[in-house]
């Protein structure tokens, strides 16, 4: 496997994409086969990559990032392009992402496009999968405001699982809004939502927060929350240093399995030394880093 995951790494790193074409077919055969497990769910984790979360206490981030793509018109959305403002077609990847004192490991994600289930409910079975199949225990979620939903809320408290949020200017809390409630520019509130989970709002100038620790004052609560940016900067390393939008294959299953490629090698990058994954990556790019070198056999060991 990890052979066969080489010659799949020089493509990436070359930026010349996924082009199954140019690679051999026994190297891809044996890539396929030991991802068919995982692309069997609409929600994807990377056991090996879970496993190595586990040995190292951290944080949970969620996120989602669009990736617009052309020659997917059965699968693609219509996505929003905040930089621009314009709309292009493609569909969104939503990244579980462990961080932690050693690097940020990615555990796995899910892919949203037309024969999806919504965002917040691939969010709640990735949850569901890394608290039940994997028992893993994250010191903290945080997550932007698109996720800060009932539903996702009250799973966390069931889990018993510490979250901080961004909120929603128009969050209700006992059936009024968290603005009028809290009408200075800092302050809290307690109270329970519809569905009866209790919660902390937190307001500061304009942004709100929340969380379902009571005893958190606002400095802990934006602390932690401040660790999803940790994920931003992920993304941007995926498309910048990994190509993660060059895929040349036209069926999300191919979109997946160069995901699980680009994550891998991430993971590779950031955990071979305390430098940047651009520098490392720069390296093995320019023949002054082995890629072998940087390969990291405990990542392979369960396929």
């Amino acid at each position: 496997m990890l052979q066969s995951f080489e010659r799949f790494a020089k493509q990436i790193l070359s930026f010349e994409g996924f082009q199954a074409g140019r690679i051999a077919r026994k190297a891809h055969a044996a890539l396929l086969t030991a991802f068919q497990d995982m692309l069997r769910h609409d929600v994807v984790m990377i056991p090996s990559l879970v496993r190595l979360a586990k040995a190292c206490p951290g944080k949970l981030v969620v996120d989602d990032t669009s990736n617009p793509k052309y020659g997917l018109e059965k699968w693609s959305r219509k996505l929003k392009i905040l930089t621009t403002g314009g709309y292009r077609m493609g569909y969104k990847i939503l990244l579980f992402l462990w961080e932690c004192p050693h690097g940020r490991i990615p555990l796995g994600f899910a892919l949203w496009h037309k024969e999806t289930k919504p965002m917040n409910e691939l969010t709640l079975a990735g949850l569901a999968l890394l608290r039940n199949r994997y028992r893993l225990k994250p010191q903290a979620v945080a997550a932007d405001g698109a996720f800060s939903t009932d539903k996702i809320l009250k799973r966390l408290e069931h889990y018993g699982w510490p979250c901080v949020m961004r909120a929603r200017n128009d969050r209700t809390l006992a059936k009024r809004r968290a603005t009028q409630l809290i009408p200075r520019a800092y302050g809290s509130q307690q109270g329970y939502l519809k569905n009866g989970a209790k919660v902390k709002i937190f307001r500061r100038r304009n942004r709100l927060y929340i969380c379902n620790r009571m005893l958190w004052d606002m400095q802990k609560a934006v602390a932690i929350y401040t660790k999803r940016w940790k994920i931003e900067e992920i993304f941007r390393a995926l498309k910048q240093c990994l190509g993660l939008n060059r895929c040349q294959q036209h069926s999300m299953r191919a979109q997946a399995v160069y995901l699980i490629a680009c994550l891998m090698l991430f993971t590779c990058l950031e955990l071979h030394s305390p430098q940047s994954v651009y520098k490392t990556a720069q390296d093995v790019t320019s023949g002054r880093l082995p890629l072998a070198n940087i390969l990291d056999k405990r990542i392979f060991r369960c396929f």
